[in-house]
């Protein structure tokens, strides 16, 4: 075993050039980071299931990230998931300078206009608490409100790193792009450890507002050597009204998809307490699998596809994308059927004991085994719609996104009142399913259109050019 081990890395080494290139530059250095991320996490876990154990606080904390994620996903990440990426690539191209100019203009646009939002959500928050926890009694509802107004302040740190973040990917500087995640765990550890005792609750959100500066610091430093420099700009040029036909569509789906969080946290707060606690931590384990395979290898490849992409190198895209999917599906399906089966000594193991006792790792450990059947469709998903993204299609993905997130929710809702909290997993990898499928249908369509020689069809949002 170790010899074939050590022939698969002789080889991906050769591959990638030697061992500094291996590290740096490769989808290895994501898996690399983000295991470490979620070992992390697993500590992270473990502290906060022994400390708090499955009840009210840790069930405020979870649902107090649901709207700040919210802001983050609409304001950021539909831009940087989707537009960002193939457009710098394109730019940087022609002139590393022009590029770096284009980051700072996203950034200007996107900090404004989240700086106005967050704030008008602070101050209006108590209005909407009812409808967003109904289950929490007066008192959770008040440490809610101040928790989440604390929490606005992350989006800020994650949208200067998210877009950092984009630079690195397309210069393909992947370590220290994945180190972000693990320092940001180190913040909310070092939350839970020390500033809880000193602040309450409160210490948790602080100690995850350190984590943002943590990971925006990390990016800030290797984005910084490559040439970038913020300066505030909002000149609008092509460039910035490309970006903006492409982000519209994916911010519906991004959208939807913290609707989605809102809706799980909503449904579990209305059942025992608790509930809102055992499906983050089932979540996160869920999660982790996918983070590790499914969106490592997609990020890796979202550089790549779009490269090709822009080249016009339509059979080698094609290739990529078969033997990426091959890869994501056999060994996700393999790994969740292995997590499923260990779910309760997993649990038992890692979250078990002080406050999160054994009808807690029952219930958590079902939910896991539960959630693990969407692993390997989830997975896909990230790797399919960032090869649309390659093509500039950004419609396609966003409607079949939308239609799955409602699916979940509906079906869910149904569900509820027949298997309780499971209805949360069993919805997940009904919906998850349906989209893989649709994105799956719809790239293999966009992919036959693309046969032209040394040229590519650049697919705009308009839904004409379907016809």
């Amino acid at each position: 075993m170790l010899q074939n081990f050590a022939a698969k890395f002789r080889h991906k080494k050769e591959e990638a050039g030697g061992v500094r290139n291996l590290i740096l530059h490769t989808s290895f250095a994501l898996m690399l980071t983000s295991g470490t991320s979620y070992m992390l996490g697993l500590i992270r876990d473990k502290i906060f299931a022994n400390k708090f154990g499955a009840g009210g606080e840790l069930d405020i904390y979870n649902a107090s990230f649901t709207i700040p994620d919210l802001f983050l996903s609409v304001f950021a990440t539909a831009a940087l998931s989707a537009a960002f990426v193939p457009i710098f690539v394109k730019i940087r191209e022609k002139s590393d300078k022009i590029a770096m100019e284009y980051a700072s203009k996203v950034l200007s646009f996107i900090l404004t206009g989240l700086l106005c939002a967050i704030t008008l959500y602070a101050i209006f928050v108590p209005f909407f608490v009812d409808s967003l926890v109904p289950g929490f009694s007066a008192e959770q509802k008040s440490s809610y409100i101040l928790l989440v107004r604390l929490m606005l302040l992350s989006p800020l740190f994650f949208t200067v790193s998210n877009t950092l973040g984009g630079i690195l990917i397309s210069t393909k500087d992947f370590l220290w792009y994945g180190i972000s995640p693990v320092l940001y765990n180190l913040g909310i550890i070092l939350g839970a450890t020390v500033f809880y005792e000193i602040f309450g609750l409160p210490g948790l959100v602080l100690g995850t507002i350190t984590g943002g500066v943590f990971h925006m610091s990390a990016r800030l430093i290797t984005s910084f050597k490559r040439g970038f420099r913020f300066k505030i700009n909002f000149k609008i040029d092509q460039n910035i009204k490309d970006t903006i036909k492409l982000m519209l569509p994916a911010i519906i789906p991004l959208a939807l998809w913290q609707v989605l969080l809102n809706w799980f946290v909503r449904l579990s707060s209305e059942l025992p307490e608790g509930s809102v606690t055992v499906y983050n931590f089932s979540r996160n384990f869920q999660s982790a699998l996918v983070s590790l395979v499914g969106i490592s290898i997609a990020l890796a490849a979202f550089s790549e596809l779009s490269k090709l992409s822009a080249e016009g190198k339509i059979e080698e895209f094609k290739k990529v994308v078969r033997k990426k999917t091959v890869f994501v599906f056999g060994f996700t399906t393999l790994a969740a059927l292995c997590l499923a089966l260990a779910s309760k000594l997993t649990i038992s193991i890692l979250l078990g004991g002080g406050e999160f006792g054994e009808e807690s790792v029952k219930l958590t450990s079902l939910m896991l085994a539960v959630y693990c059947i969407s692993i390997p469709f989830e997975s896909l998903m990230y790797l399919f719609a960032k090869a649309h993204y390659a093509l500039k299609n950004t419609l396609r993905p966003s409607l079949i996104y939308a239609f799955s997130i409602l699916v979940i929710i509906a079906t869910s809702a149904i569900l509820k009142n027949h298997i309780g909290i499971f209805s949360i997993p069993v919805s997940f990898a009904i919906g998850m399913c349906l989209q893989v499928v649709g994105l799956h249908l719809s790239l293999k369509f966009l992919m036959s259109k693309l046969i032209i020689p040394g040229q590519i069809r650049e697919w705009r949002v308009s839904p004409s050019v379907h016809k």
